[in-house]
C-alpha cells in the first residue's frame, strides 16, 4: 500500500497502514557519529543521536519503536536528525506492536542551544531525554538541529514516571536554523507537539487524536508556525493550544512570542 501522507483535513484510511517495505535492522546504541538509516529500523531503548553526529533517516524507511523497552529517538545538543520523506514516500515513526495504540513508544525528542526563560537558562527535559537550553557564549538561537520533513509519528507518548508522558514532538531548546515542515502526529497520549524555550519554526502540521493538548509551548517559545490542522478525537483531549510564558513566573524573560498563521 502506498504510504503517501496527505496534508488535508480528511485522512484517508491509508495512513494508518505502515508496510514492512525493507529489510529490519535493530539499533540500541547511541548515534555517535554520522549515519544513515536506509532500511527499516527496530528501535531499541531510548537511543541518542549524540553531540556533532548526525542522522539521517531514507525516505519510505518505517522505524518501529519497542514498547517494552521503552524507545524513544532523543537529539542531543550539537547532534543533527534529516528526515528525508517526500509526499509519496514518507517517512513513519510508529509502534511495533501488532496491534498499536497511544503510549506504546517514547517519540521524537530534539535539544538545542537556543535560549529560555528559566533561571540559569538550561533545562532538564522530561524522561531523562537530556540537557536543553544555554547559557553565556554557547547561546545560539539560530542553533541547527537538523532538516525534517515528510514524516509521521503515531502511537507515541509513553509514560515514563507517574503522570509524565512524553509528547509525540518535543522541541526542547531548538533554534531557528531547524527546519520543520509535512509532517504529523497522530494519535499520541500527551501533547502533539510541545516547544519548551528556544526559536524553531514549523509548518504544514497536523495534530491528530492527541490525548492532551495538540500544540503547546512554555518556556519562552518564540518561533512560527503556519498551516496547521489540528483534529481532535474522543473525550482524552483538552485544548487544541496550551500556551504558557513560564509557569512559575509570567513576566520571566525572553517572553514567549511565537506567531501562528493559517490554523
Amino acid at each position: 500500500m502506498n504510504k503517501k501522507l496527505l496534508l488535508t483535513v480528511t485522512l484517508a484510511v491509508s495512513l494508518l497502514c505502515v508496510p514492512l517495505a525493507h529489510a529490519l535492522i535493530t539499533v540500541e546504541d547511541d548515534i555517535i557519529s554520522d549515519t544513515i538509516w536506509s532500511e527499516d529500523v527496530s528501535l531499541i531503548g531510548p537511543v541518542f543521536v549524540r553531540s556533532a553526529a548526525t542522522l539521517t533517516i531514507q525516505a519510505g524507511v518505517t522505524v518501529y519503536g519497542d514498547k517494552a523497552t521503552k524507545a524513544a529517538l532523543i537529539v542531543e545538543r550539537g547532534g543533527k536528525l534529516n528526515i528525508n520523506g517526500t509526499n509519496d514516500n514518507p517517512v513513519v515513526m510508529t509502534s511495533s506492536q501488532t496491534n498499536p495504540a497511544p503510549e506504546d513508544w517514547g517519540g521524537l525528542i530534539i535539544n538545542g542551544y537556543s535560549t529560555l526563560n528559566v533561571p540559569g537558562g538550561i533545562a532538564e527535559g522530561e524522561g531523562d531525554t537530556g540537557s536543553f537550553g544555554c547559557s553565556g557564549a554557547d547561546c545560539n538561537v539560530n542553533d541547527n538541529s537538523g532538516d525534517m520533513s515528510y514524516f509521521r509519528i503515531e502511537y507515541a507518548g509513553i509514560e515514563f514516571s507517574p503522570d509524565n508522558e512524553l509528547n509525540g514532538i518535543a522541541l526542547q531548546g531548538v533554534g531557528a536554523g531547524t527546519s520543520l515542515h509535512h509532517f504529523q502526529v497522530l494519535y499520541n497520549k500527551d501533547d502533539g507537539i510541545e516547544m519548551f524555550g528556544g526559536t524553531p519554526s514549523f509548518a504544514y502540521g497536523i495534530l491528530t487524536g492527541c490525548a492532551d493538548d495538540s500544540v503547546d509551548w512554555t518556556q519562552g517559545w518564540r518561533g512560527n508556525a503556519q498551516f496547521v490542522v489540528i483534529q481532535q478525537d474522543g473525550n482524552d483531549a483538552d485544548r487544541g493550544i496550551e500556551a504558557d510564558n513560564l509557569q512559575e513566573d509570567n513576566d520571566a524573560t525572553p517572553r514567549a512570542k511565537p506567531q501562528l498563521y493559517n490554523f
